[in-house]
């Protein structure tokens, strides 16, 4: 090999050209050059030069990884499966859950939730001023917010969605929430809301989807209800309606929305959504199996866990509920749960964990008291109790006087351990009930199970206070205000005090609490709430249900920690992505 580049030297000698003359990288004189070489220097140049190629390449590839990160890029499409069809698409009217979930795709409102259980803007552009005697809230719109259909969104559009829950002939389930509020436009992006009371619990209501006045102006109240608008929606959320999909005979197949370019909050990077709808569970987890949907979920007591631990695509995601399922006492009715050492006593000997497990797949957390964790307040000191302490249960039966008979029963003096548990038909209600029945056999208590269907729990057992143990779930929302369920004048129906727990010192801590927009006071008032409450025991907490999220491998960004309603599961949907791409760091 020097012997054939010594004689391509002699001959650049002979021939007089200088380095200035050579043209090593034109594609004629390295074929030239390389026509000199032997077979063996021919093969042998090849190898170093792949082995140069090899290592650039590698250097380069590492030197792209090191220095580069995956982020999320526009692009890609999912679909969801939802349960029945959707009626209502509108944030103050939604009762169906696919209602809700898609009023929450297509509308914004003034603030969202975020991952941490806080407010943060959404159309509005700052945290909400509120004034020194906490009676007057200012909100700043952002400037340039635009509807999906290319109008301007303005003040006058938040006014105007305010007044129609406010309108008892609109018939929105959220009007009792606003009776207290006088709404002001200030200017085209100022809104000033004046409350007659301090209420810091009030601002959750902000969060409501807010409707285009353009749109709804001319529909009437008898007219709300049935417009075109409720299935051919408007919004200035994340997605807008794109094409509605039907059968033959003219039901709701499927909704496909594509990303709003100029929501507020920057375009979803996914294109599109499509859902599709199904009359039953077994429908929807069948659709799951074949991939004609790619996500699902349900809360549990909205038809059964959703949950399919054999297929390997899918990602689970268990989110927190604001929501407790508890046992709830008429002390009026029953006279062995009149005696606090013995409810006191259930709980103690309740072992959640192994309920949760048993009836819930483990998919829940064990609750104690009303306040939840994340919440403002919570405290697991004086909420948590000793779980599953069955022998530490039974000694304070004993010392109480409850003794066991022949039978296993309790009694004490002519009364005996014995009540009726009252739920509804729901199967995890059931299921609940009977698993507390199985522990609560080994303390000596005699537990009945009564089942009714929910609308006659609701207009009989709820409304007349009849029952002597209610087995029932709660939703208390991201703010524990505890006042429509423990406050005693919420004692009688419409009120939700199903307990009818009275003492004076938890009403006044309420009343403090929900006065008070300061964190810190709140707190401490929720600790003292949920300390009276373990000692007393009204009711026993038994766990903080859980929305079950499941999805193909490929979706990320999910990041929620905790929902009031399974419907939150969209507050950060513009985040969620499919495609991605390397940028530097």
């Amino acid at each position: 090999m020097l012997q054939s580049l010594k004689n391509l030297f002699e001959e650049i000698r002979k021939t007089g050209r200088g380095i200035k003359h050579l043209r090593f990288f034109q594609f004629a004189d390295i074929k030239r050059a390389f026509a000199i070489l032997s077979r063996r220097e021919k093969i042998l140049v090849l190898c170093l030069t792949g082995i140069l190629l090899l290592d650039i390449g590698y250097t380069a590839a590492r030197f792209y990884i090191n220095n580069t990160s995956s982020a999320p890029a526009y692009g890609g499409s999912f679909t969801e499966g939802e349960l029945g069809e959707p009626r209502l698409i509108n944030p103050i009217i939604a009762q169906s859950q696919t209602d809700k979930d898609l009023s929450k795709l297509v509308y914004s409102g003034l603030y969202k939730y975020g991952p941490d259980g806080k407010l943060v803007p959404d159309l509005a552009a700052s945290d909400i001023q509120i004034s020194q005697d906490q009676h007057k809230y200012t909100i700043k719109l952002k400037p340039n917010l635009q509807w999906q259909d290319g109008q301007a969104l303005t003040a006058d559009d938040v006014i105007f969605t305010i007044q129609l829950i406010q309108n008892p002939d609109y018939r929105s389930p959220y009007r009792k929430l606003w009776s207290n509020i006088t709404a002001e436009k200030i200017d085209d992006l100022t809104i000033k809301l004046t409350n007659t009371g301090v209420s810091a619990p009030f601002i959750t209501n902000l969060t409501i989807g807010i409707l285009p006045r353009h749109k709804w102006l001319g529909v009437t109240p008898d007219n709300f209800y049935y417009s075109a608008f409720n299935l051919e929606p408007v919004g200035s959320g994340p997605y807008f309606l794109k094409q509605i999909t039907k059968t033959a005979v003219g039901d709701i197949k499927s909704m496909t929305l594509n990303s709003f370019s100029n929501y507020a909050l920057g375009k979803p990077y996914i294109d599109s959504i499509t859902m599709k709808f199904y009359a039953d569970n077994n429908d929807l987890m069948s659709a799951l199996h074949t991939r004609e949907i790619d996500t699902i979920g349900i809360a549990p007591f909205d038809g059964g866990i959703i949950y399919d631990p054999k297929n390997s695509n899918l990602k689970t995601t268990q989110i927190p509920l604001y929501e407790y399922q508890a046992l709830f006492f008429n002390l009026s009715e029953n006279k062995a749960l009149a005696d606090r050492t013995v409810r006191q006593a259930l709980s103690l000997g309740l072992n959640r964990n192994a309920l949760i497990k048993d009836v819930f797949s483990g998919f829940g957390e064990p609750a104690y008291t009303p306040i939840l964790p994340g919440q403002i307040g919570y405290d697991p000191g004086s909420a948590k109790a000793n779980d599953g302490d069955i022998n530490a249960a039974n000694a304070m039966l004993d010392q109480d006087g409850w003794v066991k008979g022949s039978d296993g029963i309790r009694v004490k003096g002519k009364d005996q351990l014995a009540f009726t548990i009252t739920t509804n038909d729901f199967d995890l209600n059931q299921k609940t009930a009977q698993d507390l029945q199985k522990q609560w056999q080994a303390l000596g208590a005699k537990v009945d199970i009564k089942v009714v269907p929910t609308s006659d729990l609701a207009n009989t057992n709820l409304k007349n206070r009849d029952f002597e143990a209610l087995l029932f779930a709660e939703s208390t929302g991201y703010d524990p205000d505890p006042f429509v369920f423990w406050h005693s004048s919420q004692n009688k129906n419409p009120g939700f005090n199903l307990a009818q727990y009275t003492n004076s010192a938890i009403d006044n801590i309420i009343t403090d609490a929900r006065t008070t927009f300061d964190p810190n006071q709140r707190a401490a008032d929720y600790k003292q709430f949920q300390d009276i409450f373990s000692i007393d025991m009204p009711a026993i907490i038994l766990d903080q249900t859980a929305f079950t999220y499941q999805s193909r491998q490929n979706i990320q960004g999910i990041d929620a920690k905790a929902l009031a309603s399974p419907e939150d599961r969209f507050y950060d949907v513009n985040h969620w992505y499919i495609q991605t791409k390397r940028v530097f760091k």
